[in-house]
């Protein structure tokens, strides 16, 4: 078959693609033509090449609710075409909606309001296409509004005389073709990043965002990959802080297992409620006082370790200066804040795992009305940690961070950690900073007040020993 040009250089071109493209649709419903006409629209501001219109009205389609029908031939007398499409039938539809999480995508699509709902069509379509290393047609995104302007009945009378044969139906074999034949080398064609992403598509809404999302999460994950799964703790060197438990009924409690007879260890705080009901008045012996003379009442077995659970506060201030470390160094595989964004998703991520039975909480200052993009992309990667507690990102000066942690050393363990590309600032005494200096492609980490090592030639080994360096200081 003769490669067909994947560049649409006239309005004719476009006019022509697009209808014998959508006369080639495999699930069809009624009143979509809105629904099919902005999700069009969205993937050409969207993508840089466009895969043929009839799959993206199949995504969007199905993406609604629709059942995939049973195959019907393609009319056309261009054989190459018809092979095309019904390889396309069964290696992407097909495999699309068997997909394991194409229910969860189809779930969170439901959710979307109406206004979104082309936005997210052009996310799952490039999210295919992406995972495909599928490259479609160049196409004007002026010249294809002009072309979805067209009266329906005209676009559909053009669209089955194009797939009579000629260069358009080439151009579409030719397509669909390399779509299913790539599709088919794919593990999976939508995951669970398509769901996280329709899930918080307020904020992953442009393909920007998405991008600096995905960087984030793999610099974060190629450096959590680097770290120790455990590391020695040397907080008792520093002191114990107790917590404070405000409500009773937070005490944690065992069932029935861990109900035991009183003995010498056991503890009123720890008696099982029902024993107090023989605590009566009257001639007769205490019922409740003879218990407790034989050493037969119950008790719950608690965890101790409530009562003497370590309060460690960690602030990390982020420089205002670190809106110029969008750069990308030559031997590093993202930009230098995004790989900062990374270390500190990683860190955290790691913290949570190793003092997960400490009473822990992260405080990340941002500066105000700067990095607001990622400070967004952060919450959403470290959603959980924030919802249980343990991390508070804020919008306040690193100065002001640093004198509440300060504050808070004289009932908890207390540190802090300032991240910029210059000198680090002024610390309170008797409170313990590290400073991370990214103004080079090598990162360095030194205690406040002392100077910083060489950092190595190796710019990603270097970064990978200052998380670890960074972690060891605080555990």
């Amino acid at each position: 078959m003769k490669p067909a040009v994947r560049e649409l250089r006239t309005q004719a071109d476009v006019a022509s693609w697009l209808a014998a493209g959508l006369a080639l649709r495999r699930v069809v419903t009624e009143d979509d033509d809105q629904l099919i006409a902005s999700a069009i629209a969205a993937c050409a501001n969207e993508l840089s090449s466009l895969p043929p219109p009839g799959m993206i009205a199949d995504v969007a389609v199905l993406l609604g609710g629709a059942r995939l029908p049973l195959s019907t031939p393609v009319q056309s007398r261009d054989d190459n075409l018809r092979a095309a499409v019904r390889a396309y039938d069964d290696d992407v539809l097909a495999r699309l909606v068997t997909n394991a999480r194409f229910d969860d995508v189809l779930a969170a699509y439901a959710h979307l309001a109406p206004g979104d709902r082309a936005t997210a069509i052009a996310l799952v379509v490039g999210a295919i296409c992406e995972r495909a290393s599928f490259a479609g047609a160049s196409v004007s995104p002026a010249a294809l509004r002009r072309a979805l302007a067209r009266p329906r009945e005209e676009r559909d009378a053009a669209g089955r005389t194009e797939l009579l044969g000629g260069t358009t139906a080439e151009r579409l074999a030719d397509a669909y073709d390399r779509l299913a034949r790539s599709a088919r080398q794919a593990r999976a064609l939508v995951d669970d990043h398509e769901v996280f992403a329709l899930d918080h598509l307020n904020v992953l809404r442009d393909l920007g965002g998405r991008m600096t999302a995905d960087h984030i999460a793999a610099a974060a994950t190629a450096l959590e990959a680097k770290l120790p799964r455990r590391l020695p703790a040397n907080r008792q060197n520093r002191g114990a802080r107790d917590t404070q438990l405000a409500d009773e009924s937070l005490y944690p409690a065992g069932g029935f297992t861990a109900i035991t007879p009183g003995g010498s260890n056991a503890n009123i705080e720890n008696l099982v409620s029902s024993e107090l009901v023989y605590m009566e008045d009257g001639p007769e012996t205490d019922v409740f006082t003879l218990r407790y003379v034989e050493g037969e009442l119950l008790y719950y077995t608690r965890d101790d370790s409530v009562f003497r659970r370590h309060r460690q506060v960690i602030g990390i201030a982020l420089g205002a200066d670190l809106e110029d470390a969008r750069v990308k160094d030559r031997d590093l595989p993202w930009q230098r804040l995004i790989l900062c964004f990374g270390l500190l998703v990683a860190a955290v991520r790691w913290l949570t795992e190793q003092l997960g039975d400490q009473a822990l909480t992260i405080r990340v200052a941002f500066p105000p009305q700067l990095l607001e993009e990622e400070r967004a992309i952060v919450a959403l990667l470290l959603e959980g940690e924030i919802q249980r507690g343990i991390v508070i990102l804020e919008e306040t000066p690193w100065q002001d961070l640093i004198a509440a942690t300060a504050a808070a050393g004289s009932t908890s363990i207390s540190d802090v950690i300032v991240v910029s590309m210059g000198p680090a600032p002024e610390i309170p005494k008797g409170l313990r900073a590290l400073h991370i200096n990214l103004s080079g492609p090598a990162p360095t980490a030194a205690q406040v007040g002392t100077s910083p090592a060489e950092p190595s030639p190796d710019s990603w080994n270097e970064w990978c020993e200052v998380t670890e360096d960074l972690l060891r200081w605080l555990v």
